[in-house]
């Protein structure tokens, strides 16, 4: 694991290089990365690099480090002006400080890629951090009365001794609730995470938080389908090309679950390819679960060089430690799994990055919740006066709480949520009272949170007039930017692989603002454009599938395998887990009684949640300063 940092010691200057040295310790989990630092009376950046684009530069004006991996890096070059000239064969640090002293902060909205960043402008005496626009870089910070900090990862932070490391019990809940946590806060009370497309600027012991680029909806003219269709598929194969230029292609290939975004990114691959591409897909025993069906329809279609793996219980134990150590937070989502075995097989095959369809669902309607959420919103197509006189009085009447009308009464009850409310009805934490999960104490602790407020915030700042966008807007801030990216650039990262997501180019981005909202979801229909836009590319049977995901069965696992169904029980019900004070006994030997006992897998995938909760605590809560990877 590698990345960036920053360090202001505000008062003992003498202090910086020990501290910064610490930070770039904590983000070097593995001993072959290459790290490097530097320093100005009180300030520093470093960086812990696994990878090429993870750089430092320094001259008189700024001290900078950069995790950048841009798309337009030849056409900023180009534009900087003689006063500020690059220093030949420099990096992008250097590009990025010359942009920034010709440009100032502004030069941040020029990038297209991704990237996170930390400068130091000596002259000015001020700090600039900043992330792409989707979190695909990711960066955490603390300030107190006594130092700045500013790095890649949260954990690295909690390796200083400078850090106050009281837990936050809302990431708790989080975790529990959507498997990770949710920015800006971390699992620190007193860290913060940047949120995608903001920038810091820190002065004079100030901190505030810009928004430099969002997404909008319902933008630009409303063309017709035909139009609309043929610009998608050119937005979308020019970002493909563009995300396959940086690497020899040898050394290039792509995820291939067998899902629309995947196997579309594979296609386009072909297209430009200089041979088979290489394509990995990761397959399971239990059917429900598998995709390879699909993975091997898309494959064959393209010529693709196809490398399988199938994943068992055997697998995910013993990779389990290593897993759970790369990532900085708790996470708890168990498609983490496939992801680092596929990206495993992809470095075991000579692949050094990987492409990516993530993205493609939350810019184009593709989640089964939106068309769920339509069901629902079709009952205010009723009339209201005929709801509120006529239907709902007499529902409420009627005696049974089962059979038909108690089904009807509770659409009627979902249908009225308001926002996002009704999308997450059916959550852990709203469907569990959280004084049947939590301790007493605990929820004293987490006070009037409720795992909806987050969510809520992000709909109501929507850019957006339409439902279905403010939807997508939420998606966007939280099952992407909070949960599938760092699975996917974790857990890569893990296997020595870099990723691309080319659904998730600003280009791209942006264009899909333009699509209106009828269009995304076409009645009960999904990605209604995009499908028609990639008709002629993918097979039928890729087009016209229903959607798997990219899960794992561990809850057939802890049934079935007795390593995995004694390390969840024995981790879960032990004593040092009880003494942290977050769980009722009784809510987890619920959780285990009623996953013996039912055959769906809601249960185990709690109980997965919480037992990756209690190991990162292990590792890096009871242990913060041993490295394990």
């Amino acid at each position: 694991m590698s990345g960036i940092c920053g360090v202001c010691q505000k008062h003992n200057s003498e202090r910086v290089s020990g501290l910064l040295a610490s930070v770039v310790n904590g983000l070097s989990l593995v001993a072959t990365e290459r790290t490097g630092h530097e320093t100005d009376q009180g300030a520093g950046v470093g960086v812990s690099a696994q990878f090429a684009e993870q750089q430092i530069y320094g001259n008189a004006r700024v001290l900078l480090a950069c995790d950048a991996e841009l798309l337009n890096e030849e056409e900023l070059a180009r534009g900087i002006d003689w006063r500020a000239q690059v220093p030949p064969g420099a990096g992008t640090a250097a590009l990025l400080a010359a942009l920034y002293e010709q440009f100032g902060r502004k030069f941040v909205e020029k990038l297209r890629g991704a990237f996170s960043l930390v400068l130091w402008d000596r002259k000015e005496r001020l700090w600039l951090a900043a992330i792409d626009g989707f979190g695909i870089k990711r960066l955490a910070y603390y300030q107190d009365e006594h130092v700045l900090l500013i790095a890649s990862r949260v954990d690295a932070l909690a390796r200083t001794g400078d850090v106050n490391l009281e837990l936050n019990p809302r990431a708790i809940a989080n975790v529990l609730n959507f498997s990770a946590n949710l920015a800006p806060e971390t699992i620190f009370t007193r860290v913060r995470r940047l949120i995608s497309g903001a920038m810091l600027v820190a002065a004079d012991g100030q901190i505030s938080i810009e928004k430099y680029w969002d997404m909008r909806y319902g933008v630009g003219a409303d063309a017709n389908e035909s139009q609309l269709s043929r610009e998608l598929e050119s937005v979308v194969e020019d970002s493909v090309r563009a995300h396959c230029q940086r690497d020899p292609f040898p050394q290039l290939g792509a995820f291939l679950s067998g899902g629309t975004d995947s196997s579309t990114v594979v296609g386009i691959m072909s297209r430009a390819a200089q041979g088979p591409v290489k394509a990995f897909s990761i397959g399971f025993q239990e059917q429900t679960f598998n995709e390879l069906g699909y993975a091997e329809i898309a494959a064959k279609k393209f010529h693709s060089q196809h490398h399988t793996y199938l994943v068992g219980a055997q697998d995910c134990v013993a990779a389990l430690p290593q897993m759970i150590r790369g990532f900085d937070e708790p996470y708890g989502n168990s498609s983490a799994i496939p992801t680092y075995f596929c990206a495993r097989l992809a470095s075991q095959n000579g692949v050094k990055a990987l492409l990516a369809g993530d993205g493609g669902d939350e810019l184009f309607g593709g989640n089964e919740r939106y068309a769920t959420d339509k069901v629902f919103a079709v009952y205010h197509n009723i009339p209201r006066a005929f709801r509120n006189t006529i239907i709902e009085p007499v529902l409420e009447k009627l005696s049974m709480k089962g059979g038909l009308a108690g089904r009807a009464r509770g659409y009627v009850r979902r249908a009225n949520l308001p926002g996002v409310e009704r999308m997450l009805s059916f959550q852990f934490l709203r469907t569990h009272a959280p004084d049947s999960v939590f301790e007493e104490e605990f929820l004293r602790e987490l006070g009037d949170y409720t795992i909806l407020d987050i969510p809520a915030r992000h709909y109501g700042q929507a850019p957006a007039q339409e439902h279905l966008d403010r939807l997508l807007y939420v998606d966007m801030k939280i099952t992407l930017a909070d949960n599938d990216l760092p699975k996917v650039t974790c857990m890569s990262e893990l296997a020595g692989i870099q990723t691309r997501f080319p659904f998730l180019d600003r280009t791209v981005a942006e264009f899909s603002g333009r699509v209106p909202a009828r269009l995304k979801l076409k009645g009960f229909e999904k990605r209604y454009l995009f499908k028609r836009a990639f008709r002629e590319l993918l097979p039928d049977e890729i087009i016209h599938k229903k959607k798997h995901g990219f899960g794992i069965p561990v809850a057939s696992w802890m049934k079935s395998d007795g390593r995995m169904r004694e390390l969840a029980r024995d981790t879960l019900l032990s004593k040092r887990a009880g003494e942290r004070g977050y769980f009722q006994r009784q809510f987890i030997e619920g959780l285990f009684r009623k996953h013996d006992m039912e055959d769906s897998t809601y249960y185990g995938d709690t109980l997965w949640t919480l037992l990756s909760l209690e190991l990162w605590h292990r590792q890096v809560v009871d242990e913060p300063s041993r490295v394990t990877v």
